[in-house]
């Protein structure tokens, strides 16, 4: 009898849960994240997954469950999430204090903000005396003034590379 099951089409969780009802099965689960509702093709998505749908990315933001009764819980990247959970009425997000940058291709974990180059640096022994931070953004890595904050937002990539000893 699961095709029976299978027959509904679409399901808004929102809505089962606000009528305090069971989800059923569906072939497409509709979500409200952050207040955008989203679809999803599967009653256990991960929290990647969910975060992908409204343009985020876990190097930067926490998914959080909602429940009708005013509970919540955060989601991790890899964890899966039962759509069809009893209460669940959608996620929010929320910007980490403690995000994720790349740094010669290996993760690193920093407090969002302006940070210096020296501090960015020092993450892999490096200083601004005999390294040259560079950022990856739309495009080739570009160096970035030692003497100016960087903006840490999570997900970041940088690369460094020794000082040249001439002048450019």
């Amino acid at each position: 009898m699961a095709e029976e099951q299978l027959e509904v089409v679409e399901i808004d969780v929102f809505e089962f849960a606000e009528r305090g009802e069971e989800v059923p099965h569906a072939k497409v689960y509709k979500v409200r994240i952050d207040g955008e509702t989203v679809r999803v093709d599967t009653p256990t998505p991960t929290g990647e997954l969910l975060l992908s749908k409204v343009h985020k990315r876990p190097c930067a933001f926490e998914l959080i469950e909602e429940f009708i009764h005013h509970e919540n819980a955060v989601v991790e990247p890899s964890e899966s999430v039962n759509l069809r959970k009893h209460g669940l009425k959608g996620f929010i997000t929320a910007h980490k204090e403690i995000v994720n940058i790349s740094i010669n291709g290996k993760p690193y974990h920093i407090e969002r903000g302006k940070r210096t180059v020296a501090e960015i640096l020092l993450k892999i022994d490096q200083t601004p005396e005999g390294y040259i931070l560079m950022e990856e953004q739309d495009g080739p890595p570009l160096p970035l003034p030692p003497n100016l904050p960087v903006e840490i937002r999570g997900c970041e990539v940088f690369h460094s590379q020794p000082q040249s000893g001439g002048s450019s």
